[in-house]
């Protein structure tokens, strides 16, 4: 069985290595807002399309379930995938800092050029490069697809 859900989570990647690449302020927020997208239209195509097969539907149900009832083993979803989305799509708002960030390595404070590093700026995922928490998303997303593909095959 191959879920709809996967082509969407396939276009997620191609447009992280785009992102990872670009470093026009423009593109790279166009591309976050892409990317944002793209995450959480995942579970929405898993859910509403995959999920017109019924067995389909009530794996999708019962991953959800885990899902809500673990909120903090599943913050990648709660506090960034639905929370991101929230705040970009609904709000237009950028939850990442972009531009050169002062660093301290070696006891030295050193300047990282324009979207070298990219931190978000508030939540749980706060200092960590934007790029990185996406890559994680991608591994959360790949985890929940084959358990919800598993349990459909029975």
């Amino acid at each position: 069985m191959v879920l709809n859900a996967q082509r969407v989570l396939a276009d997620y990647k191609h447009a992280l290595e785009l992102l990872q690449e670009e470093s026009h302020p423009d593109s790279f927020r166009v591309f976050w807002v892409a990317e944002i997208s793209l995450v959480r239209a995942v579970g929405h195509v898993l859910q509403k399309v995959d999920g017109r097969d019924e067995v389909v539907k009530a794996a999708v149900a019962s991953a959800y379930a885990s899902w809500k009832a673990d909120r903090s083993g599943n913050a990648i979803f709660w506090d960034f995938i639905e929370g991101e989305r929230n705040q970009v799509l609904k709000q237009y708002e950028i939850g990442f800092f972009a531009g050169p960030v002062d660093v301290v390595a070696g006891g030295q404070v050193h300047s990282l050029d324009d979207h070298l590093f990219c931190p978000i700026t508030d939540g749980p995922f706060a200092g960590e490069d934007c790029r990185d928490i996406l890559e994680q998303a991608i591994g959360w997303w790949e985890q929940q697809l084959a358990a919800v593909e598993a349990e459909a095959r029975g």
